[in-house]
């Protein structure tokens, strides 16, 4: 077997724990849009931007993996992007199309959680994203399930 695919599947499996565990952590909040506890929203927040980050170091250590990280600006959003696309002869779909609106929105409230330092929390907005991560859950698991699968062929086959 491979070493390097079977250390990648350890670490993404790792990411996909972690991604898990920080869903099931916004799960337990009860966030609304009425919702005035500053720390309960800090909470949901850091478990959001959290529950992204894990999901995107996945991504970015099968990108690298198989040499398609992408570079620039906009390097998070390409990611994102590029990993529900096959690349024939290298890699299949990492991500199913049906979960990129969720994970988009996602990723937009990583970069506003890291960068929007004068503005306010939006309870609502926590809670739309709350369900949206909850309702990704699934899809994410069977999405890393089927790249596992993948994986434990190909490393079997070198």
């Amino acid at each position: 077997m491979n070493g390097s695919l079977q250390v990648l599947r350890l670490e993404v499996r790792s990411d996909v724990a972690a991604f898990a565990a920080r869903v099931a952590e916004i799960e337990s909040l009860t966030i609304s849009a009425q919702t005035t506890d500053a720390n309960l929203m800090a909470r949901a927040a850091v478990a959001l931007h959290h529950a992204y980050g894990a999901f995107e170091a996945a991504l970015a250590r099968v990108a690298r993996v198989f040499d398609t990280e992408p570079v620039g600006p906009n390097w998070h959003r390409s990611l994102l992007e590029t990993m529900t696309m096959e690349v024939p002869g290298l890699r299949p779909a990492v991500v199913t199309q049906q979960a990129l609106p969720d994970l988009r929105d996602l990723l937009a409230f990583r970069h506003f959680f890291r960068h929007g330092y004068q503005v306010a929390l939006d309870p609502g907005r926590l809670a739309a994203l709350r369900e949206r991560a909850i309702r990704l859950r699934p899809t994410v698991d069977a999405d890393w399930q089927r790249l596992d699968a993948w994986l434990a062929g190909l490393a079997a086959k070198t």
